[in-house]
């Protein structure tokens, strides 16, 4: 009879630790990126009774001695994502891990409550800060940086005049290719905050369309970008040569480079351009014209193929040079595959890192440490990436930016998990007041 005391007891001790379980959901409703858990229980081993059938009796004989907490599960679901005013905030929408790492050690978690520190990575030199992607503890965020960016102490970021003090970090080669190492081989993702898209000097500049055959002067302008990351002109002026070919048409040219605001005439080129009498361009003696110490080679095309000259259809130009404009970078985005894409004032982008988001063969297998962190163990396994058919290293979900998973609690499921667990501690607590009942009345009997 006293074993029902002890199958009593073992069912108080159970629920109380699954009541525990729906108190800490409960408490972690708004939680980012918390996954609840959940109970599992199993019977304790049972006792054989002595049955008269024998052992081979097709009924059991056993009697269970009572429960026991076997298990808590965690409930991987998706967390609704929130929308949150910060762009380093991250949420993952399907399976996988942010990486977080502190004094070594690495830790996985859903919160991705991220933001920027400050940091120098040169010492005493303030235009070399940098900031790391970190959590609200501290905790550094891992992923793969690009070598792609080298710090250049004599960059002018554009405020050199006014502070007196040059540095900067400059992009040495753009690119949108973040190939992640492997997933052991992660470190600390860390962010120039003074970066500086290069300058690159026209090289070239061509020129289209149809001159006429009036004897009028035409003009085209194109924008160069010289060496010093100055917006200049260039002016072509044509006026039909005194001394005319017996076939065709002849046009002298002058090239003329200025300032932007045209107050400085860095060179002045001349040359004559000949047309068939069909209005193709036979050739030219203009070649090349000095951008402020960047030499721009003048292309205007050949046979019909850029300028020309004919009555046969309106009198038209347009151009085009190349050159890319040195820039200052304005923010940081994360694009949906985890890469970090840096955004400059001259309208440009580049990757520098990506954020890595990691998978476990046995995501119920981690260890939870507290918090929204977790732990790889023996029965997780070691952490991967997910791969694709080339066996490059994918995300394997998307990463949200400026938007954050909620807890994937259900309030609904806990207060009803509540209502049952205390009802089956009333229960149990019924069995060990009535065994008592029993037992006493059993002490009272006599003959």
């Amino acid at each position: 009879m006293t074993q029902g005391y002890y199958a009593g007891i073992s069912g108080l001790v159970s629920n109380q630790y699954g009541l525990d379980v729906v108190s800490d959901n409960l408490a972690n409703v708004s939680t980012t990126g918390f996954k609840s858990s959940s109970t599992e229980f199993a019977d304790l081993f049972t006792q054989a009774l002595v049955s008269s059938n024998g052992s081979g009796t097709p009924t059991s004989d056993d009697l269970g001695v009572g429960v026991r907490l076997q298990v808590t599960s965690f409930d991987m679901a998706q967390g609704a994502l929130m929308p949150s005013d910060r762009a380093t905030d991250l949420a993952l929408q399907g399976n996988g891990w942010f990486g977080v790492r502190s004094n070594n050690q690495d830790y996985f978690t859903r919160d991705g409550s991220f933001t920027l520190d400050a940091s120098q990575s040169i010492q005493g030199d303030v235009n070399s800060s940098t900031s790391h992607l970190v959590n609200g503890d501290g905790m550094y965020v891992t992923g793969t940086m690009l070598a792609n960016f080298a710090y250049n102490a004599t960059m002018d970021y554009g405020d050199t005049t006014t502070s007196g003090v040059s540095g900067a970090y400059v992009l040495t080669n753009p690119t949108f290719d973040v190939p992640l190492n492997g997933a052991g081989e992660q470190g600390n993702l860390e962010f120039p905050t003074r970066l500086a898209y290069p300058v690159t000097p026209t090289t070239q500049a061509k020129f289209f369309g149809n001159l006429g055959i009036d004897p009028q002067v035409r003009t085209i302008s194109t924008d160069l970008i010289s060496s010093s990351n100055e917006k200049n002109g260039l002016q072509l002026t044509f006026t039909q040569s005194a001394t005319q070919p017996t076939k065709g048409i002849a046009w002298d040219v002058v090239a003329t480079v200025t300032s932007h605001d045209g107050t400085t005439i860095y060179d002045t080129q001349k040359g004559q351009v000949n047309f068939g009498t069909s209005g193709e361009l036979k050739n030219s003696t203009l070649s090349s014209v000095n951008n402020d110490g960047s030499p721009v080679t003048i292309n205007l095309g050949s046979d019909f193929s850029g300028l020309i000259s004919t009555a046969g259809m309106g009198v038209s130009s347009s151009s085009q040079s190349d050159g890319i404009a040195g820039g200052t970078l304005t923010k940081y985005n994360v694009s949906s595959d985890g890469t970090i894409i840096a955004d400059f004032s001259n309208g440009k982008q580049s990757a520098i890192g990506r954020v890595a988001v990691y998978h476990f063969q046995n995501d119920q297998g981690l260890n939870r440490n507290g918090g929204t962190y977790y732990e790889e163990s023996s029965n997780s396994g070691k952490p991967v990436f997910w791969t694709d058919a080339a066996g490059n290293a994918t995300a394997g979900a998307i990463v949200q930016s400026g938007r954050l998973e909620a807890s994937n609690v259900r309030v609904d499921v806990g207060l009803t998990d509540m209502i049952i667990m205390q009802r089956s501690y009333q229960a149990n607590s019924k069995t060990i007041t009535t065994v008592d009942e029993m037992i006493q009345k059993a002490l009272q009997m006599h003959r």
